[in-house]
């Protein structure tokens, strides 16, 4: 049984890495995605879903073990985290074959926005007994 504190450090841990991960991926020089027809492309449910992804790392992460996210108390994590969207997307202007694009912003933003208001409701209706 893993206690509170090997299960914190085991999340950040995975959520530093997926960070990385996420810098690696967006500084691959002319990364194509796939052209599957949605009315939509699929950049961006990849940009809500690699985010959504990051923030459930850090719920657990910060969470305790009934799954109490204070928002307040990280309110300067979540700034920095969308900081790091922001950075993340801007700084693909320098990446060869690589643009910016608002629309990935808003998606990233997304992603981590509803995880943070959906993953707790999730955690305590399903992983606290």
């Amino acid at each position: 049984m893993l206690t509170a504190q090997k299960r914190k450090k085991i999340f950040r841990v995975i959520s530093i890495l997926w960070a990385v991960v996420i810098i690696s991926i967006s500084s691959i020089p002319r990364l194509s995605v796939p052209n599957i027809q949605l009315g939509f492309r699929l950049d961006y449910i990849m940009h809500f879903g690699i985010y959504f992804v990051l923030a459930l790392f850090i719920f657990l992460w910060k969470a305790d073990k009934e799954g109490h996210f204070n928002i307040k108390q990280n309110l300067v994590f979540i700034m920095c985290l969308c900081l790091f969207a922001i950075a993340d997307e801007t700084h693909q202007r320098w990446i060869p074959g690589r643009t910016f694009a608002w629309q990935d912003m808003v998606s990233n933003m997304l992603g981590l926005t509803i995880a943070f208001g959906f993953v707790p409701y999730l955690y305590k209706r399903y992983c606290i007994k």
